[in-house]
């Protein structure tokens, strides 16, 4: 597992020295969550109009990871995120891909 997220563009998770400092684990989760944004964003880009498969599952990952980010910059008091509203076990995004 270590040598495929060494292949990520995004580094590693650290949780802060003081486990308990929930908005400190917060803003490690959200600045995760940007980085797999920007990652999946670049993956749309380079497959756009050339490989069809490849950009709508990685369009789908993307709004996962657009929905998590959300949640946790909400959580921090960045704003509303609005995507609290979804409900179901399934994403709508990703669930076209598990038939």
């Amino acid at each position: 597992m270590v040598e495929f997220h060494n292949l990520s563009a995004c580094p590693s998770a650290r949780l802060p020295e003081d486990p308990s400092d929930v908005m400190a684990i917060l803003r490690v989760l959200v600045e995760a969550e940007r980085c797999a944004v920007r990652g999946y964003t670049h993956i749309c880009n380079l497959t756009a109009g050339k490989d069809h498969r490849t950009y709508d599952l990685a369009l789908a990952i993307l709004n996962e990871e657009i929905e998590h980010e959300s949640w946790f910059s909400e959580f921090l008091g960045e704003g509303p995120s609005g995507h609290f509203m979804r409900r179901g076990e399934t994403s709508p995004f990703v669930s076209k891909f598990l038939r």
